[in-house]
């Protein structure tokens, strides 16, 4: 099925496919459109990153990629206000693709209470409108995308808000990013068939059970992105968790629980070099693949942001063939469309 163009056309009727194979485009303008925010230069004590879903998930991959590129804490936060630790001294980052996102927009009027320097990201909606109000340092995306299609957009903007104020220098990491996307994208796009096509080929085998997807370190939130892909994309069930962690609790009811057979256990592995955590992922592929399916997936490239968008692309892919493998279009959102509709109620 997957290797028909014509099916795939009828089920993929808002192009998510496209929106995949543009990720690399995304990406490299949102950090042109980052850079030209209006921040003037300040390096924080500290910088949080507000929002929900996708949009929120940009935040997670920065505060990953931080962790190896800078000492400047960041945290993400979803909710409707901030910790008290942030203040004026700390960098919020109100993300909301639509611009409309209730919890998004508590968060920067809380920011504002506690005279936090402020940036807003969205493609516009009332985030837009309060920024321009108030004069807040506003990064414009492009309209007309869903959410969790506007990763590129969305981290590539945050970062280049980071090097504008002087935070961070990503030292040509997004050009390597770009140029690996583009070959994962060679590998993985449509019109390679299944038998030479790594992301069909996985999305067949998680098609009969549920996925949960293991990172660790850099790839900790792109287990994350790869289970919330699932979700919305593929219509499935999906959970994602973390090693080491994983090893101490998850990991009994995997091996003493029958049901775990239903479940298949995805590593995404981003580090060639051997230490304790390459031996912890060998003996835990050996103690749950006695009972449960046990796959890998490698990340490619060298640089820190080139690994971990070489496995966010391939998630992206894995989830968008799962959606069409069900017969279901992956940019559809009826239960969180009818959330919505409910909550508006008052």
């Amino acid at each position: 099925m997957l290797d028909s163009k014509e099916r795939v056309r009828a089920l993929d009727q808002k192009d998510m496919l496209g929106s995949i194979e543009a990720l690399p485009k995304h990406l490299a303008d949102g950090l042109r459109r980052g850079r030209m925010s209006g921040l003037p230069r300040f390096v924080p004590k500290e910088i949080v990153v507000c929002g929900m879903g996708g949009s929120a998930i940009g935040g997670d991959l920065l505060k990953a990629w931080l962790e190896v590129s800078s000492e400047v804490p960041c945290e993400v936060h979803r909710s409707y206000s901030l910790p008290g630790h942030v203040g004026r001294d700390s960098l919020v980052i109100v993300a909301s693709y639509s611009g409309n996102t209730e919890e998004s927009l508590s968060m920067f009027e809380d920011a504002r209470k506690k005279r936090s320097k402020i940036v807003a990201i969205s493609a516009g909606g009332q985030l837009a409108k309060m920024s321009d109000t108030v004069s807040v340092p506003f990064a414009k995306l492009p309209s007309g995308l869903l959410p969790r299609a506007s990763l590129g957009y969305m981290f590539g903007a945050m970062l280049g808000v980071l090097e504008r104020s002087g935070v961070v220098v990503q030292d040509k990491q997004i050009e390597e990013a770009v140029r690996v996307m583009g070959r994962m994208t060679a590998y993985c796009k449509q019109s390679v068939p299944t038998s030479d096509n790594p992301a069909k080929m996985v999305a067949h085998e998680l098609f009969t059970c549920v996925p949960l997807i293991i990172g660790y370190g850099l790839s900790r939130p792109v287990a994350k992105r790869w289970a919330n892909q699932i979700n919305e994309n593929g219509k499935s069930i999906a959970y994602n968790s973390e090693l080491p962690e994983w090893d101490h609790n998850e990991i009994v009811g995997w091996v003493k629980d029958a049901r775990s057979k239903g479940f298949a256990a995805v590593f995404l592995e981003h580090d060639d070099r051997q230490g304790p955590m390459q031996r912890r992922i060998r003996a835990t592929k050996d103690v749950i693949g006695r009972g449960s399916s046990v796959y890998s997936v490698d990340a490619i490239g060298l640089s820190p942001l080139a690994k971990m968008f070489s496995l966010v692309i391939m998630g992206d892919y894995t989830s968008a063939y799962l959606g069409l493998l069900r017969g279901e279009d992956p940019s559809s959102n009826e239960p969180i469309d009818e959330l919505k509709a409910v909550l508006s109620k008052k």
